[in-house]
């Protein structure tokens, strides 16, 4: 049952109804009577926001915007003095929420293969500088991973604007070594690999090139993952004897090398190494890195009582032939040797961390 009011209603907060009866004003509004009934309703902002859950959202503001979930447990548990026959549901959203607790949405794993062969779609990613420059006058790490098989490759790098170069030849190599060209590559907006060069190369062998979206690392995971993988590990390596953070480098690749033969596909079930060669790997000369090697000098002009090896310590494996990559001292130098004997066991660490300086 209606009434009608002045126009000045709006200086009041109750209403009087024909039968006598009060209300308190909680919106504002006219009925136009005609073929067709409309209603124009200006509600009263104040009014409405006394919801049944407003208490709630109060309580979520006083109590440093703890998510309504929490506030619910806690009063259901009775685990607090205070709240009490208070609704907590999060029925809209708190703006200050969404300015302080926005996150990205997270990309789910892949549960199918996108690829059905080796190079055709390659990752990539470069990391660096690095605090210590290398052995060799490095400072950036350049990985190449495989979609297909997950086979990866790292490339040691003085500047960045080397990314261009390295992976023209890359490319050569690895598409002759696999008899089969590459499709695309995916990679982030850096200018390492968002330039002329590139470009221009990519275009000349008919390369597709993609790229992750601005600030969306995600989007380029599959090189994140390793980047950090290969990270992690060779700095374990690095502090197991106290190996000077200069031979950085060889941990990564020692690191990359393993990897190829260790870690088995999450889809296929089969490493990264027998997928392309059709064969499963053999990890019998493995060694723990930076252990203790005497290198047998072999053909050499020796006095009889002269010693019969020079001491070393193993960095890594060769990639151009079966043998290994061993820092020998002294003098301070790298040279590869294939005949020595490898002792796990090693020196006192204090012992180690004079030989590397």
């Amino acid at each position: 049952m209606f009434t009608s009011l002045s126009e000045n209603v709006e200086d009041y907060d109750k209403i009087t109804f024909g039968d006598n009866s009060k209300g308190k004003v909680e919106g504002l509004g006219k009925i136009e009577i005609s073929s067709e009934y409309s209603i124009s309703n200006k509600a009263n902002l104040q009014a409405c926001l006394f919801s049944k859950n407003s208490m709630g959202w109060l309580w979520h503001r006083r109590l440093a915007h703890v998510g309504m979930s929490t506030l619910k447990k806690l009063m259901k548990k009775d685990l607090v003095r205070g709240l009490k026959d208070i609704t907590f549901e999060k029925d809209k959203l708190c703006s200050a929420c969404q300015a302080g607790k926005q996150v990205a949405n997270t990309h789910p794993n892949k549960t199918f293969m996108s690829t059905s062969r080796p190079l055709e779609l390659l990752h990539m990613d470069l990391f660096g500088p690095t605090t210590y420059t290398s052995i060799d006058g490095n400072n950036y790490g350049f990985v190449i991973v495989d979609d297909f098989s997950r086979y990866t490759w790292v490339y040691f790098l003085e500047d960045k604007t080397e990314v261009a170069h390295v992976f023209s030849k890359f490319a050569k190599r690895a598409q002759n070594e696999f008899n089969t060209s590459i499709v695309k590559i995916r990679s982030d907006n850096g200018r390492e690999f968002d330039n002329t060069n590139i470009e221009e190369y990519c275009d000349e062998v008919g390369i597709k090139h993609e790229f992750s979206a601005t600030y969306t690392p995600q989007q380029n995971g599959v090189v994140e993952r390793k980047n950090r993988t290969l990270i992690t590990l060779a700095r374990s390596m690095l502090d197991e004897y106290g190996t000077s953070e200069k031979f950085w480098a060889e941990a990564i690749n020692t690191t990359c090398y393993a990897s190829n033969w260790l870690y088995p596909h999450h889809l296929l079930d089969k490493t990264p190494y027998e997928l392309p060669n059709v064969r499963k790997p053999n990890i019998s000369y493995f060694w723990v890195f930076g252990c203790k090697c005497y290198i047998y000098k072999k053909r050499q002009q020796l006095d009889k009582f002269q010693r019969r090896c020079d001491i070393g310590f193993l960095l890594d494996y060769s990639s151009k032939s079966k043998a290994y990559r061993v820092f020998k001292m002294p003098p301070a130098w790298l040279k590869r040797r294939m005949m020595w004997n490898l002792m796990n066991l090693m020196a006192p660490k204090e012992y180690m961390l004079m030989l590397w300086i």
